[in-house]
């Protein structure tokens, strides 16, 4: 029941800040005095800074996070685009049947088809939109720092995520070696007690009562052996490992020295300060209102007149277009008869030029059709269904919300800051009466445990002082554990430097 006690505390502290709204504690604050190699440790043990780095790598989260960057940074250079004129070009080949009207000499003509081309290029260009691009500029650069902000608060969360599964780890663990140091020392006691029983010197039910203790160790061991694999299972998990290297994963355990900390700050007034100043939470609420602020100016923009501009230039060839091939020939016509003395008739006759024709060629069209054109266009906004109305007014109420949020994440940050800083300094005050009880404990036990080796004392007294001493042991790890994870979140909020990738 102790233990099950202990654990539900540990894990109910870092629930508590796992649901809290300050995931940037996480950055660098178990890293520092956590997250350390040490020589001693196993050749193939995984220190916090390897799992967070692993992470950084793996995470799909992160990645996402680094793809909101890369989409801003494409959202800024489309922004830059919009000053620039566009530039197309088109052409075009088709057939026209029966009669038609040539798109060059818009005449009527006949044939049962007719070829036609056309090429061009066009461009255009806003002189003024009621500086909605510079706007829009502005706004496409602010996304790309809102972006990066983001992907640290992401990468924040995960961090917290894997530093609590890794305290986890390393508080099972704790739990595993005092289930073994247990079991040892009952497992003494039994073998002393199996020999004064084959002496005579004890009666046999003692001997029970000791081996009961032992088979509940045992059954201790397993609980908290269960408890660590499921502990490893989860980290190796968020660490995106194959679970069958749950079994085998082993975490780089802090030194004494790593969890100590005496010199906790008397007020949590410069946390505030540095967290207020610096925090993505704070840095992406600000730009919200930047944001906010220039979505008023661009719904604002939609009072003033659009100037666009626009230039052509084309050329085309048609079938039915007909140049004279070679010189004119000359024919008589005859336009009628002259009669004379009513008898005698003689046909009036004249000569015309007979011209042959051909299709123009394609290169004389496309040089003859050559036609470019300017255009520029005023569009005045005069009523709109209240669109425009409708639209600054809704971007007034964004900018106040927008500044509402803002407000309450510095409220947030700023009670979160107090009450780690409460909190760090009631784990010291906890840690320094936990070791105190436990250096009673172990006293108490060592003595009870002489008096039940020389007969003055029951096993159930023995079993009692054994309780005792796991519930100090267990108190004592729990705040040390807890006193390092709370001092370095307010290690943080001070801006101190701390190592981290």
């Amino acid at each position: 029941m102790a233990h099950g006690g202990c654990i539900a505390l540990f894990l109910a502290m870092l629930r508590r800040y796992f649901d809290s709204s300050v995931p940037f504690i996480a950055l660098f604050v178990v890293a520092a005095g956590l997250g350390l190699p040490h020589a001693s440790s196993a050749q193939n043990a995984w220190s916090l800074q390897q799992c967070l780095d692993h992470a950084f790598e793996h995470n799909i989260q992160i990645k996402l996070g680094q793809l909101g960057e890369v989409s801003a940074e494409i959202g800024t250079q489309s922004a830059i685009g919009a000053f620039l004129p566009n530039v197309n070009g088109n052409l075009s080949h088709g057939y026209n049947f029966g009669r038609t009207i040539d798109p060059f000499t818009n005449q009527f003509v006949e044939s049962s088809a007719i070829r036609s081309n056309s090429f061009g290029l066009s461009t255009g260009m806003v002189l003024f939109n009621g500086f909605q691009n510079h706007l829009n500029l502005q706004r496409a650069k602010l996304a790309q720092k809102s972006a990066l902000s983001s992907r640290e608060i992401a990468e924040n969360n995960i961090v917290l995520t894997i530093a609590g599964a890794y305290l986890n780890v390393l508080f099972q663990e704790e739990f595993v070696r005092v289930a073994d140091l247990n079991r040892e020392a009952t497992a003494r006691q039994v073998e002393r007690m199996q020999s004064l029983v084959n002496a005579g010197a004890a009666a046999a039910f003692d001997l029970y009562d000791v081996e009961a203790q032992l088979a509940s160790d045992e059954a201790t061991i397993v609980g908290t052996q269960n408890a660590l694999n499921l502990a490893k299972l989860n980290l190796v998990q968020l660490l995106q490992l194959p679970a069958s290297e749950a079994d085998d994963f082993k975490v780089v355990r802090p030194s004494d020295e790593d969890l100590e900390r005496n010199n906790l700050p008397p007020s949590p007034e410069s946390a505030v300060g540095h967290a207020l100043a610096s925090f993505p939470e704070i840095i992406q609420a600000q730009y919200q209102v930047e944001d906010a602020g220039i979505g008023l100016n661009l719904a604002r923009s939609g009072r003033y007149p659009r100037i666009f501009a626009s230039y052509n230039i084309g050329t085309g060839y048609s079938g039915a277009s007909r140049t004279v091939d070679g010189s004119p020939t000359t024919e008589d016509i005859v336009l009628g008869s002259l009669v004379v003395d009513d008898s005698t008739a003689y046909d009036l006759v004249a000569q015309q030029e007979v011209y042959q024709f051909i299709t123009t060629p394609f290169s004389d069209q496309i040089n003859r059709n050559y036609n470019q054109s300017v255009f520029f266009s005023m569009s005045i906004p005069i009523f709109n269904n209240f669109g425009v109305k409708s639209s600054v007014e809704q971007a007034e109420v964004n900018v106040l919300r927008a500044q509402y949020q803002l407000e309450q994440v510095r409220q947030t940050l700023t009670a979160n800051i107090e009450s780690a800083w409460a909190d760090a300094r009631a784990a010291s005050q906890n840690t320094v009466a936990q070791e105190s009880a436990l250096v009673a404990s172990e006293r108490a036990f060592k003595n009870t445990e002489q008096r039940y080796e020389a007969g003055a004392a029951t096993a159930i007294d023995y079993a009692d002082a054994r309780t005792r001493l796991d519930n100090a042991r267990v108190s004592s790890l729990r705040s040390k554990y807890d006193l390092a994870f709370k001092s370095r979140i307010l290690d943080f909020y001070m801006g101190k430097p701390l190592t981290f990738r």
